[in-house]
């Protein structure tokens, strides 16, 4: 690398970009954030046209070439000359010598292993590329992005340009791609004037006013909230049948709703009967593609909005679908905001085990159904289940040439595969319920079929309370939920007892819950969790030392106040994510220490932060190569004008 010039061209990084850099950050590179598509390739395929369209996409699309920095206390987006290539890993002499591997497996471990490599946001590129050759005629092409410079929508449209450029080249023909009127650089930039001239003001102080008193949506899990996630998830598929979307669609042109919104509503209702609770906020996605100018650029556009909707038991699925209605309609008339400015003037505290606002994600993508295939090259896109999730639940809903499909992603950490398939099941009984009886109360609807347990399903804190110390063995348990219905698998209800086939059931006043392995245990109010510590009404301490007294000062700079104390939280001084990955990147730059903002989120005061520092590992150099190209290009960088 080394021996070439460096040329970049620096620029303001968008709001979305900033806070995927601040969640990379805290995921240490954890492969969380990435976005990765399989494509089955049959016939001949062509790597050297394959690699010029690699690099012909990336030619057009600045996001592609593009990289991060930390630069006088703002994040930078850095567009470069550099661009990937097409790597090629050749299976065909191993599988032709009849070694017995498993082919499919083999693809899927290596899309895995491809898919969960991190990225260094650092460094370009971004995107990378791997043909793998099964036979002369079938190969499989792996494409995976960081999200901080694609979206959904940015991949569908990769793919689309890959597979006309890559026409184009095998045959020797000019593409028929359009000009690119603006690059993602330029939506950056006017962002960035949005805010200055306050067009984004009207929207925050209705969201503001959205979000407040917010109530943490808790569903019961299976383990105990670690401190920090491990951002570990597994993929669950939930049918969801034609004739069921041809209904939804009936009652949703009579209610003037969406087909989202319809499936959103059943979605809520499960979420209620699972939590309790009647005040329900989950996180959905809008693309922020509102000028039409967007639509043909690859970058990371998508927005997140707070979908809070009331569900109550006298509520009937009808009232909750037109309640859903009008959260979705408010949010798209405020989508603008970048939910980020939303997240740092919400303030209160962050932790590392929990994202702002919300821990449930409900989406629905568009995927591309038009057929990618050119003459001589079949193409065709291959199932990819994902092995890590950024949140503790995501329900994506797909759309592909007018046919549904869902998943449910899920943190392993928290929940079992059988409790995540129990409330899928409860999901897609409460989509029928509204498609089939929209005017039942919610309280009406059976969202699970009764099952029985053994006494041997019981915890042994249980078997040790009064009301079931004297259980016989024949004795059957069944779970009622507050309204009588059988609970769901992994919702909270009472446990009843019947000692004999013909005796009456009777309650036993113990909340129970079941886990993914059949198991009944005592059901806690909240998770196993303690509560958030209230805000120290502790005296001012000035800090003590002089790395205190240097920490207290940056925060001051950072946060426009001053009096800053060795106990004063940074989020409750109003400390953001990008300000949180501003602040650390000061303090590796001045102390040399590896600091992580994981660390930081435990002890976020300038004492805590000061013992993190020297606790922490001198920071470890890189070879001379890339600390010479790294002057180079900083270098580079400060003979820039911004790019707007």
């Amino acid at each position: 690398m080394t021996g070439r010039t460096v040329s970049a061209l620096v620029s303001d990084a968008s709001y979305a970009q900033a806070r995927m850099y601040f969640l990379d950050e805290l995921a240490s590179r954890a492969g969380a954030f990435t976005v990765a598509r399989a494509l089955d390739l049959t016939g001949d395929v062509d790597p050297a046209a394959l690699d010029a369209a690699v690099r012909g996409c990336v030619r057009r699309h600045e996001s592609l070439r593009t990289c991060f920095r930390v630069l006088d206390g703002q994040l930078r987006q850095i567009v470069t000359d550099d661009g990937p290539t097409l790597r090629v890993v050749d299976l065909r002499a191993l599988l032709g010598r009849g070694t017995p591997a498993d082919e499919e497996a083999l693809v899927a471990g290596l899309a895995r292993q491809e898919a969960a490599e991190p990225f260094d946001l650092r460094r370009v590129p971004l995107l990378r590329t791997t043909l793998i050759r099964l036979t002369d005629q079938r190969s499989v092409l792996l494409v995976t992005l960081h999200h901080i410079v694609a979206d959904a929508w940015s991949l569908a449209l990769l793919l689309r340009e890959l597979s006309e450029l890559y026409r184009a080249h095998a045959a020797g023909v000019p593409h028929n791609l359009p000009e690119l009127p603006l690059q993602y650089a330029d939506f950056a930039a006017w962002q960035q004037r949005a805010e200055a001239t306050g067009s984004h003001d009207r929207h925050l102080a209705h969201w503001r006013e959205r979000v407040r008193d917010l109530p943490e949506l808790a569903l019961p899990t299976d383990r105990p909230r670690p401190e920090q996630l491990s951002y570990r998830g597994q993929e669950l598929s939930v049918p969801l049948d034609d004739h069921l979307a041809d209904r939804l669609n009936e009652l949703c042109r009579r209610e003037g709703a969406s087909l989202f919104m319809a499936l959103l509503a059943g979605f809520y209702v499960a979420l209620h009967r699972y939590s309790g609770q009647t005040d329900l906020a989950v996180g959905g996605t809008t693309s922020g593609r509102a000028r039409p100018e967007t639509q043909n650029v690859i970058g990371s556009f998508v927005n997140m909005v707070v979908l809070r909707t009331p569900v109550r038991e006298d509520h009937t699925s009808r009232d909750v679908l037109r309640a859903t209605a009008e959260t979705c309609h408010d949010a798209y008339e405020h989508q603008d905001l970048p939910f980020e400015r939303l997240v740092a003037a919400h303030g209160g505290d962050r932790r590392a085990n929990r994202n702002p606002l919300f821990q449930i994600v409900f989406q629905m993508i568009v995927e591309p159904d038009d057929d990618l295939s050119v003459p001589g090259l079949r193409i065709r896109m291959r199932e990819a289940p994902t092995t890590v999730t950024s949140f503790d639940l995501v329900c994506t809903v797909a759309s592909t040439a007018g046919r549904l499909s869902a998943t449910l992603d899920y943190a392993t950490e928290l929940w079992d595969r059988d409790t995540v398939a129990a409330l899928g099941h409860a999901w897609q009984r409460a989509l029928r319920e509204l498609a089939e009886r929209p005017d039942h109360a919610v309280r009406d609807l059976a969202l699970a079929e009764e099952r029985a347990y053994t006494a041997d399903a019981l915890t042994d804190e249980l078997r040790r309370t009064a009301a079931l110390a004297d259980l016989p063995a024949e004795a059957a348990l069944t779970v009622r939920d507050p309204y009588g219905h059988p609970a769901p698998q992994g919702a909270v209800g009472e446990l009843l007892r019947r000692d004999g086939p013909d005796a009456p059931a009777r309650p036993t006043g113990i909340a129970v819950r079941s886990d993914g392995r059949g198991r009944l245990m005592a059901a806690p109010s909240r998770d196993d969790e303690p509560p958030t510590p209230a805000p120290s009404s502790a005296a001012h301490s000035e800090p003590v030392g002089p790395m205190e007294r240097e920490l207290a000062a940056l925060w001051e700079e950072l946060l426009g106040r001053t009096g800053i104390g060795r106990h004063d939280n940074f989020f409750r001084c109003g400390g953001h994510s990008l300000l949180a990955t501003v602040l650390i990147t000061h303090v590796q730059e001045r102390y040399d220490a590896d600091v992580t903002l994981e660390a930081f989120f435990r002890l976020p005061t300038p004492a805590g932060l000061a013992e993190v520092i020297a606790a922490a590992p001198d920071t470890a150099m890189t070879d001379g190569t890339e600390a010479d190209e790294l002057a180079a290009l900083v270098a580079a960088l400060e003979g820039q004008e911004d790019h707007a």
